[in-house]
């Protein structure tokens, strides 16, 4: 066979592919370039069956509208930004799937970024993120650094601010009190019989979640007159193994604990290995309570008692307040309050 032949290779192949053009989507609709253009940006400024024969050519053409070019002319995008610390977490997986759904609803699409928990990480994401106009952002936490704070002043897009109640949020903020939250749950394992209780949080000191809920354990313990030790409120990094690898220290450097109160499920979740591995059982010998209420909470064995987070309807809020905040019609306070439950089942 001859080096020119490519018996595999399909007859139109990417170097003379053609893009198909809006006017190509025009010709086929029957209409004008500029009846195209502004179904595509108003769609409901257009009539429904001028709309139908449109949708049918891009479907037909696959043509794929150039959004940059069109956020050059409006300075703004179709785009609302979302940064999250981990996608590992499947507590937030209800927050982004109502984000997603809510802006989709609306014409717009989100786009992700993984900030690993680290402010440093946020500012690189929103350095790059930003210069395509987002018409919305969406950012976990309070915390930033100043420049991405610059950033998002010179962005004049709206801002929420999810998962915490900060004092001064940027622009909005929905979610719960994580302080209130760790207080109450460390209180209702007392109410429960249990009196030594350690505390497992995340080792990330500008994580303002993990602060909060440090501080509402502390306070707690404090108003109980039960004095915290250094072995007692132990700091890990985030996952399953965290947790598995934690109990080996609490059993040994504090026999006499009796629960373990964990500032996320994961951490948990990895507990209750390690506490089975140990040959402890939950909660005879050891109670074990999570936070988050993730969808394995309720099915692994003993079930996890946990702090219930309303994660959807967090996702709901941010999305309308967005969308207000674009039309100008919103009106309501710079911090929504969605609440929390204590979910109290089998492991304490």
């Amino acid at each position: 066979m001859s080096k020119q032949s490519k018996p595999d290779m399909p007859e139109t192949d990417q170097a003379t592919r053609r893009i198909a053009r809006m006017s190509d989507v025009a010709r086929l609709a029957g209409v004008t370039t500029m009846t195209v253009s502004r179904a595509l940006r108003t769609p409901e400024a257009v009539s429904p069956q001028t709309l139908e024969k449109i949708e049918e050519a891009v479907r037909s053409t696959g043509f794929i509208p150039n959004y940059a070019a069109r956020s050059l002319v409006s300075q703004r995008s179709q785009i609302i930004v979302a940064l999250f610390p981990t996608m590992m977490n499947s507590v937030f997986s209800g927050t982004i799937e109502e984000l997603s759904r809510q802006f989709l609803a609306n014409g717009y699409h989100l786009l992700l970024g993984e900030t690993s928990f680290d402010v440093e990480v946020e500012e690189k994401l929103l350095s790059g993120f930003i210069g395509w106009r987002p018409a919305g952002l969406v950012l976990t936490g309070s915390e930033h650094t100043d420049y991405s704070r610059k950033m998002l002043e010179n962005s004049a897009a709206p801002v929420v601010e999810l998962w915490n109640l900060p004092d001064n949020p940027f622009d909005v903020a929905v979610g719960f009190s994580n302080r209130e939250a760790a207080y109450r749950m460390t209180m209702s394992l007392y109410e429960w019989g249990y009196r030594r209780i350690a505390f497992m949080n995340l080792h990330y000191p500008l994580n303002d979640r993990s602060v909060d809920r440090s501080a509402g354990y502390r306070q707690a313990m404090a108003e109980l007159g039960v004095p915290v030790t250094e072995d007692m409120e132990i700091w890990v990094p985030f996952g399953v193994e965290s947790g598995r690898a934690a109990i080996d220290r609490l059993t040994t450097a504090s026999p006499r604990i009796d629960a373990l109160f964990c500032s996320s499920d994961t951490l948990a979740l990895g507990a209750l290995m390690g506490a089975t591995r140990a040959g402890l059982r939950v909660p005879e010998d050891l109670a074990i309570a999570g936070f988050g209420d993730v969808e394995l909470a309720s099915s692994v064995v003993p079930a996890l008692t946990t702090v219930g987070v309303p994660r959807a309807a967090i996702g709901r809020e941010s999305a309308r307040i967005i969308m207000e905040r674009l039309n100008g019609s919103y009106d309501g306070p710079p911090v929504v309050d969605c609440g929390f439950t204590i979910v109290r089942r089998e492991s304490a």
